[in-house]
């Protein structure tokens, strides 16, 4: 058991790190996305051991760690956006003549989230979830009926079972059945990835098609949200010229979705 929590402590630390490299340069997209990448690290970590230690505390730390991702969501969005918008212009400077102005105004969007981050509110529910989640692992008591190389073998196996099955049923029209593979497949890599090292059951092909899932479902999903925003952006500005620009923009990204 101790090597298991020491695969948590490390995560948690990793969290920490993350979180002061986003203090030290949140200008950087790679850091707020570091920080989230790191919280649901930590949260999927903990989902896997649900079931071996107490209900009521693992409801209270998925929450807090849910929480923390959530406040650097919005800024998460714009990082991805500008990123997409920035490919696009790339592919297409014809499509537009106004997409200076366009990244002026995602940029300013951008800083305005960034600020949001920094309000007394979000600092300290940050803080409180990172020292909760710090506390927390190194207090927790993991209890099973066996030994833990089988029993993490055995839900690994069970977990990728029944997400290639969903996989391979789901209706890819229906959004919310995706985005729940999708996030499935997300926790079940990072089980596979932190806890196979402590099986000797085969966990290596279960990340790679977890990885595999989560990739394919990952661009669905990413077109959905980033659709979705450019039609806010367009309904929000006064200026016809962007309302027209991120217009257009949501109509390629909503090709993109096209089976």
């Amino acid at each position: 058991m101790e090597e298991l929590k020491n695969v948590l402590y490390k995560r948690v630390e990793k969290l920490k790190k993350s979180y002061r490299d986003y203090e030290n340069n949140p200008y950087h997209p790679k850091t707020a996305h570091a920080l989230r990448v790191s919280s649901r690290k930590v949260r999927s970590l903990l989902n896997f051991l649900k079931h071996t230690f107490d209900e009521e505390e693992y409801d209270r730390l998925n929450k807090e760690l849910k929480d923390l991702a959530q406040i650097y969501g919005r800024l998460r969005e714009f990082d991805v956006l500008i990123d997409l918008c920035s490919e696009i212009a790339l592919r297409q400077p014809d499509l537009s003549d106004h997409y200076r102005d366009m990244f002026k105004y995602l940029n300013q969007e951008r800083a305005r989230e960034m600020r949001r981050t920094f309000n007394k509110t979000n600092i300290q529910s940050t803080v409180s979830a990172i020292e909760s989640v710090d506390s927390a692992t190194h207090a927790l008591k993991f209890e099973i009926d066996g030994d833990w190389d089988e029993y993490i073998g055995k839900r690994l196996k069970k977990r990728s079972r029944k997400l290639a099955e969903d996989y391979d049923n789901v209706d890819m029209s229906d959004y919310e059945a995706v985005h729940d593979i999708r996030k499935r497949a997300k926790k079940l890599r990072y089980a596979a990835r932190y806890f196979g090292g402590l099986t000797s059951k085969k966990h290596k092909k279960i990340m790679k098609r977890a990885k595999k899932i989560q990739d394919e479902f990952g661009e669905v999903t990413d077109a959905r949200i980033n659709q979705h925003l450019l039609d806010q952006l367009a309904e929000k500005v006064d200026d016809e010229n962007l309302k027209m620009t991120f217009q257009y923009m949501s109509r390629i990204e909503e090709q993109t979705r096209q089976p």
